[in-house]
Formats: C-alpha cells, sequence, structure tokens
C-alpha cells in the first residue's frame, strides 16, 4: 500500500510527499519527518502509522490540535480522501494513488477545521515559495523519500524557539 499526504492551498497549489515508513512524525522539531516550522505546528504534532493495510492518525499531545475532516482527534484511523489539519496546514491523503483528481482550492476550505471546533481563530497561510519543499538532510539515512521540510519563507509569524 501507498500513501502520500498532498498539501493543498487556498491558491491551488499541491506538494506531494510519499509516506515510506510505517511510522511518521509530523511537527516542527528537525528530527521530524514531516516537518513544518510554523508557530501553529507543535514539536511533534502528530504521527501517522501505515501498518497491515490500514492508517491510523494519533495527535502527540499538540497544542492547536489535529484534525480530521474537520474533526478534533486524539487517534483515528483514516482513509484514501481523508483530509488531515496540522496547524493550519491541509493534507490530502492519497493511497495507491487514489483519489487522483485534486482540486486543491475546494479540498483546502474542505480540510480546515470549524470554527465552533476549538480550533485557533486566525490561523496564517504561509504563501509557497519556490523551492518550498525540500529533502531533509537525515544524517546518512538510505531512505530520505519521506523526509521532507515544508520551508515557508514567507511566513510573517514570529517563530517559537525549537
Amino acid at each position: 500500500m501507498e500513501v502520500a499526504l498532498v498539501r493543498v492551498t487556498a491558491d491551488g497549489q499541491t506538494q506531494r510527499v510519499k509516506l515510506s515508513k510505517d511510522r511518521t512524525v509530523i511537527g516542527r522539531q528537525e528530527d521530524c519527518q514531516i516537518r513544518i516550522p510554523i508557530a501553529g505546528v507543535s514539536r511533534q504534532h502528530c504521527e501517522i502509522v501505515v501498518r497491515d493495510g490500514s492508517i491510523t492518525i494519533k495527535d502527540l499531545g499538540s497544542s492547536n490540535g489535529t484534525y480530521l475532516n474537520q474533526e478534533k482527534i486524539t487517534s483515528h484511523p483514516a482513509a484514501a480522501g481523508d483530509l488531515l489539519s496540522v496547524g493550519g496546514q491541509v493534507f490530502l491523503i492519497q493511497v495507491n494513488g487514489e483519489p487522483e483528481e485534486i482540486e486543491a482550492e475546494f479540498l483546502y476550505e474542505d480540510g480546515l477545521p470549524e470554527p465552533s471546533s476549538n480550533a485557533p481563530t486566525t490561523v496564517s497561510q504561509p504563501k509557497p515559495s519556490q523551492g518550498a519543499v525540500k529533502a531533509k538532510a537525515s544524517g546518512g539515512s538510505a531512505d530520505e523519500s519521506s523526509l521532507m521540510d515544508f520551508d515557508f519563507l514567507d511566513d510573517d509569524e514570529e517563530q517559537p524557539p525549537l
């Protein structure tokens, strides 16, 4: 089973990262497999576990919560087409290339938590920049396919220390 996250933005852009390991941690910290260095993302925000043909998303005690299809979760199964929201960033879960068609603007809106769901009321959406996604150096790891930095160079928010 090939699982990927596709980041969708309000302006219709997408960025895809294949998850090649059983466990992928998303967070602000340098050692996270998917690093999102913005204030709304906790150091270790959530994890995605792919095992025995199933996908589970688990919040790791994040400050702003992890949302699956606009619902705040602690641990929940996920499937192709589900929308994961982490710190105001929206990701489409793609399994074996499905869903194939991605309408990023609409998915972005559909993936953000409802204001009444205890989500942060103000979420800064970083503007994508040239080379916004780059592979992380991992100190000699042979498989870097799921190590990504979402580097938001135009982020106006003050960044908390790591």
